[in-house]
């Protein structure tokens, strides 16, 4: 009986954290913007990159699928610079237009041939922005930096 009970609770804390990866709370508790300032904080600390967040805060008023969208998107985003670009700076600029919400996220590092590389973290971003009908680009090549660029429709 107690080992049934140990497996129970390990798959309750397994599925608890796998929703927490899905939706962060933070989301919902703060908001998108003080929730990529976290973000930020915490990649500076931890990596020494030196992150900008640029976000208006009429980004706060979007559905929760495109808060979750852009915050997977800046966090991997962020994840792939700390491990592999070697920049020193990064920025991160949210705006909302008319009809859309313009994502960019842009390092100083070295680059890569985007033709060329393409890893689950890029592949899974993309499948995000596309699931919500948006636009993918990444913009890198050696020894010149990386923006990444998304697009999300607004419905009118």
């Amino acid at each position: 009986m107690e080992s049934i009970k140990k497996l129970a609770e390990a798959s309750v804390n397994v599925i608890r954290n796998m929703t927490l990866l899905l939706r962060p709370s933070m989301l919902d508790d703060f908001g998108l913007v003080p929730a990529l300032e976290w973000q930020a904080r915490e990649v500076s600390k931890r990596t020494g990159l030196r992150v900008h967040v640029s976000a208006e805060e009429g980004a706060a008023e979007l559905s929760d699928e495109f808060k979750t969208c852009i915050y997977r998107v800046v966090q991997e985003a962020l994840h792939n610079c700390a491990r592999h670009s070697r920049a020193r700076n990064v920025k991160v600029v949210v705006k909302q237009e008319p009809s859309r919400i313009v994502l960019s996220v842009e390092d100083d590092g070295n680059g890569f041939d985007a033709s060329r590389v393409r890893g689950l973290g890029l592949v899974g971003m993309e499948e995000r922005v596309n699931h919500l009908g948006g636009a993918f680009e990444i913009d890198s090549r050696p020894g010149a930096g990386t923006r990444l660029a998304v697009e999300l429709p607004l419905a009118s």
